[in-house]
Protein backbone atom coordinates (compact mmCIF):
# COMPACT_ATOMS: atom_id res chain seq x y z
CA UNK A 1 0.00 0.00 0.00
CA UNK A 2 1.57 3.25 -1.22
CA UNK A 3 1.49 6.38 1.35
CA UNK A 4 2.08 10.10 0.83
CA UNK A 5 5.61 10.98 1.48
CA UNK A 6 6.44 13.88 3.01
CA UNK A 7 9.68 16.28 3.37
CA UNK A 8 11.47 14.99 6.25
CA UNK A 9 11.26 16.54 9.07
CA UNK A 10 13.95 19.55 9.83
CA UNK A 11 15.82 19.23 12.81
CA UNK A 12 15.66 22.33 15.23
CA UNK A 13 18.31 22.80 17.35
CA UNK A 14 17.26 21.79 21.37
CA UNK A 15 16.59 25.61 22.86
CA UNK A 16 18.87 25.56 26.34
CA UNK A 17 17.74 26.07 29.46
CA UNK A 18 18.01 27.59 32.47
CA UNK A 19 19.52 26.20 35.67
CA UNK A 20 15.84 26.10 36.82
CA UNK A 21 14.49 24.57 33.63
CA UNK A 22 12.55 27.21 32.45
CA UNK A 23 13.78 28.44 28.51
CA UNK A 24 15.82 31.20 27.94
CA UNK A 25 17.14 32.86 24.56
CA UNK A 26 20.51 31.41 23.17
CA UNK A 27 22.52 34.28 22.11
CA UNK A 28 21.67 36.09 18.56
CA UNK A 29 18.43 34.40 18.81
CA UNK A 30 14.81 36.50 18.23
CA UNK A 31 12.59 36.54 20.67
CA UNK A 32 10.23 33.86 21.09
CA UNK A 33 7.33 32.95 23.38
CA UNK A 34 8.02 31.95 26.81
CA UNK A 35 10.70 34.63 26.89
CA UNK A 36 10.43 37.44 29.39
CA UNK A 37 11.15 40.13 26.61
CA UNK A 38 8.42 42.24 25.10
CA UNK A 39 8.20 42.82 21.51
CA UNK A 40 10.63 44.87 19.77
CA UNK A 41 9.10 47.92 18.01
CA UNK A 42 10.66 48.05 14.25
CA UNK A 43 8.26 50.86 12.66
CA UNK A 44 9.43 54.12 11.36
CA UNK A 45 7.90 56.38 14.10
CA UNK A 46 10.10 53.94 16.89
CA UNK A 47 13.25 55.06 14.46
CA UNK A 48 12.08 58.76 14.53
CA UNK A 49 11.82 58.81 18.40
CA UNK A 50 14.80 57.46 19.14
CA UNK A 51 16.65 59.68 16.84
CA UNK A 52 15.01 62.60 18.15
CA UNK A 53 14.90 61.68 22.01
CA UNK A 54 15.97 64.73 24.17
CA UNK A 55 16.61 64.58 27.47
CA UNK A 56 15.47 67.26 30.34
CA UNK A 57 12.33 69.00 30.87
CA UNK A 58 11.16 70.77 27.96
CA UNK A 59 12.08 74.58 27.11
CA UNK A 60 9.50 77.20 27.70
CA UNK A 61 8.96 79.89 25.15
CA UNK A 62 8.59 83.15 25.53
CA UNK A 63 5.57 84.65 24.12
CA UNK A 64 6.09 88.37 23.38
CA UNK A 65 2.94 90.70 22.50
CA UNK A 66 2.64 93.44 20.78
CA UNK A 67 -0.01 95.89 21.76
CA UNK A 68 -1.61 97.99 18.38
CA UNK A 69 -2.57 102.21 18.75
CA UNK A 70 -5.20 104.03 16.55
CA UNK A 71 -4.09 107.41 16.93
CA UNK A 72 -6.52 109.94 15.55
CA UNK A 73 -4.87 113.00 15.55
CA UNK A 74 -4.45 116.30 12.94
CA UNK A 75 -3.41 120.06 13.94
CA UNK A 76 -1.99 118.31 17.20
CA UNK A 77 -0.36 115.38 15.34
CA UNK A 78 3.42 116.99 16.12
CA UNK A 79 2.00 118.56 20.13
CA UNK A 80 4.50 117.37 22.94
CA UNK A 81 1.26 116.35 24.77
CA UNK A 82 0.93 113.26 22.03
CA UNK A 83 4.44 112.39 21.68
CA UNK A 84 4.89 112.02 25.50
CA UNK A 85 1.96 109.79 25.45
CA UNK A 86 3.41 107.59 23.11
CA UNK A 87 6.90 107.39 24.28
CA UNK A 88 5.07 106.07 27.12
CA UNK A 89 3.14 103.31 25.20
CA UNK A 90 6.52 102.40 23.75
CA UNK A 91 8.74 102.45 27.02
CA UNK A 92 5.74 99.74 28.38
CA UNK A 93 5.95 97.60 25.67
CA UNK A 94 6.14 96.37 22.32
CA UNK A 95 3.94 98.72 19.97
CA UNK A 96 2.54 99.73 16.69
CA UNK A 97 0.41 102.51 15.96
CA UNK A 98 -1.76 103.70 12.95
CA UNK A 99 -1.76 107.56 12.42
CA UNK A 100 -5.41 108.36 11.40
CA UNK A 101 -5.60 112.36 9.87
CA UNK A 102 -9.07 113.21 9.64
CA UNK A 103 -8.59 115.36 6.62
CA UNK A 104 -10.35 118.49 8.22
CA UNK A 105 -11.61 121.24 5.39
CA UNK A 106 -10.14 124.89 5.76
CA UNK A 107 -13.48 125.94 6.89
CA UNK A 108 -13.41 124.25 9.82
CA UNK A 109 -10.07 124.85 11.24
CA UNK A 110 -10.81 127.26 14.56
CA UNK A 111 -10.90 130.72 13.91
CA UNK A 112 -8.14 132.79 15.21
CA UNK A 113 -10.56 135.84 16.54
CA UNK A 114 -13.31 133.69 18.36
CA UNK A 115 -10.22 131.46 19.54
CA UNK A 116 -8.18 134.54 20.90
CA UNK A 117 -11.58 135.56 23.12
CA UNK A 118 -12.03 131.97 24.43
CA UNK A 119 -8.71 131.33 25.46
CA UNK A 120 -7.01 132.04 28.69
CA UNK A 121 -4.84 135.21 28.14
CA UNK A 122 -1.71 133.33 29.31
CA UNK A 123 -2.47 130.69 26.06
CA UNK A 124 -3.17 133.87 23.16
CA UNK A 125 0.65 134.91 22.87
CA UNK A 126 1.51 131.96 20.66
CA UNK A 127 -1.24 132.88 18.15
CA UNK A 128 0.13 135.56 16.22
CA UNK A 129 2.08 133.11 15.13
CA UNK A 130 -0.75 131.00 13.32
CA UNK A 131 -1.88 131.18 9.68
CA UNK A 132 -4.92 128.60 8.76
CA UNK A 133 -5.04 127.08 5.59
CA UNK A 134 -7.14 129.61 2.82
CA UNK A 135 -8.06 126.50 1.01
CA UNK A 136 -8.84 122.96 1.41
CA UNK A 137 -6.24 121.62 -0.56
CA UNK A 138 -3.66 123.80 1.71
CA UNK A 139 -5.31 121.95 4.48
CA UNK A 140 -4.93 118.45 3.03
CA UNK A 141 -1.23 119.48 2.05
CA UNK A 142 -0.46 120.86 5.68
CA UNK A 143 -2.55 117.37 6.83
CA UNK A 144 0.36 115.45 4.90
CA UNK A 145 2.66 117.02 6.03
CA UNK A 146 2.29 116.67 9.80
CA UNK A 147 1.57 113.14 8.67
CA UNK A 148 4.81 112.31 6.66
CA UNK A 149 6.59 113.99 9.51
CA UNK A 150 5.04 112.04 12.27
CA UNK A 151 5.36 108.87 10.37
CA UNK A 152 9.36 109.56 10.06
CA UNK A 153 10.05 110.38 13.37
CA UNK A 154 8.40 107.11 14.93
CA UNK A 155 9.63 105.19 12.05
CA UNK A 156 13.10 106.30 13.42
CA UNK A 157 12.57 104.47 16.47
CA UNK A 158 12.27 101.39 15.17
CA UNK A 159 8.41 101.74 15.79
CA UNK A 160 5.95 99.73 13.49
CA UNK A 161 3.83 102.70 12.26
CA UNK A 162 1.58 102.90 9.37
CA UNK A 163 -0.96 105.90 8.79
CA UNK A 164 -2.71 107.53 6.09
CA UNK A 165 -5.18 110.85 5.72
CA UNK A 166 -9.67 109.46 6.13
CA UNK A 167 -12.64 111.51 6.34
CA UNK A 168 -13.02 114.99 7.78
CA UNK A 169 -15.54 113.05 9.85
CA UNK A 170 -13.53 111.25 12.70
CA UNK A 171 -15.62 108.85 13.47
CA UNK A 172 -16.64 107.48 9.44
CA UNK A 173 -12.71 107.91 9.11
CA UNK A 174 -12.11 105.16 11.84
CA UNK A 175 -15.25 102.63 10.78
CA UNK A 176 -12.98 102.76 7.63
CA UNK A 177 -9.65 102.13 9.04
CA UNK A 178 -11.22 99.31 11.63
CA UNK A 179 -12.36 97.06 8.37
CA UNK A 180 -9.32 95.47 7.97
CA UNK A 181 -6.87 96.63 11.22
CA UNK A 182 -7.79 95.35 14.63
CA UNK A 183 -6.29 97.71 17.94
CA UNK A 184 -6.05 97.85 21.33
CA UNK A 185 -6.76 100.98 22.22
CA UNK A 186 -7.40 104.48 20.53
CA UNK A 187 -6.06 107.42 21.29
CA UNK A 188 -7.58 110.69 20.29
CA UNK A 189 -5.68 114.37 20.19
CA UNK A 190 -7.59 117.36 20.10
CA UNK A 191 -7.00 120.93 20.48
CA UNK A 192 -7.44 123.01 23.69
CA UNK A 193 -11.09 122.39 24.98
CA UNK A 194 -12.63 125.61 24.10
CA UNK A 195 -11.84 125.88 20.06
CA UNK A 196 -12.05 121.76 19.63
CA UNK A 197 -14.47 120.62 17.44
CA UNK A 198 -13.79 116.92 18.33
CA UNK A 199 -14.65 117.89 22.40
CA UNK A 200 -17.75 119.77 21.59
CA UNK A 201 -19.15 116.61 19.29
CA UNK A 202 -17.83 114.08 21.94
CA UNK A 203 -15.96 112.16 19.58
CA UNK A 204 -13.80 110.50 22.35
CA UNK A 205 -17.13 108.95 23.96
CA UNK A 206 -18.94 108.28 20.66
CA UNK A 207 -15.44 106.13 19.61
CA UNK A 208 -15.70 104.31 22.83
CA UNK A 209 -19.20 103.49 22.52
CA UNK A 210 -18.94 102.61 18.54
CA UNK A 211 -15.52 100.76 18.96
CA UNK A 212 -15.84 98.67 22.20
CA UNK A 213 -11.98 99.86 23.09
CA UNK A 214 -10.68 102.07 25.88
CA UNK A 215 -9.95 105.47 24.32
CA UNK A 216 -6.97 107.79 25.88
CA UNK A 217 -8.02 111.57 25.18
CA UNK A 218 -4.87 113.99 24.74
CA UNK A 219 -6.23 117.60 25.03
CA UNK A 220 -3.34 120.02 23.88
CA UNK A 221 -2.35 123.15 25.69
CA UNK A 222 -1.28 124.75 22.74
CA UNK A 223 -2.89 125.48 19.25
CA UNK A 224 -1.88 124.65 17.09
Amino acid sequence: MSRLLSDPPTATAARPKSPGGSLRPSAGAGNWAGAAVGPVDRSPAAGYRKQHRTSGPAKTKRVVVMRTYLVVANQTLQRAELRDELRKRIEAGPSSFYLLVPDTGAAAYPDMAAAAGALQPSMTWWMTDYRSPGTDQEASTQARQRLGQMLADLGALGVPVEGDLGSAQPVEAMEKVFADHQFDEIIVATLPRPVSRWLRADLPHRAERRFGLPVTTIITKRWP
